[in-house]
């Protein structure tokens, strides 16, 4: 699956498995709580554009959906799928293999 590969999806999925989510709120709650591996104390900035983009090749993986009510300005709410929910746990155990390997 070629959407793994993406920098930030497994961040939005962990954010949309808490629930619903507006696009502001998702773009904020992903900007917090991705840290710069690098740097601990400085923020990685994902940026907008690049929210909308992953957003719409997780939907095209049937990994999200979105919903849009009423009209101009929209409210458009995304949530994670079954499958979309599946998949966060299948990453799991990698996870913590990961972490549990990791070199200092």
């Amino acid at each position: 699956m070629r959407i793994l590969r993406r920098e930030w999806v497994t961040d939005i999925l962990e954010v949309l498995v808490a629930g619903p989510i507006q696009y502001g709120a998702l773009l904020q709650a992903v900007r917090d709580r991705t840290p710069d591996p690098q740097h601990p104390s400085k923020q990685r900035y994902i940026q907008d554009s690049v929210l909308n983009r992953t957003l719409n090749k997780l939907r095209d993986e049937a990994l999200v959906s979105r919903d849009r009510e009423g009209s101009f300005p929209y409210h458009t709410t995304y949530r994670i799928t079954a499958a979309g929910g599946q998949l966060l746990d299948a990453l799991g155990p990698l996870a913590s293999w990961s972490e549990q390997h990791q070199r200092p």
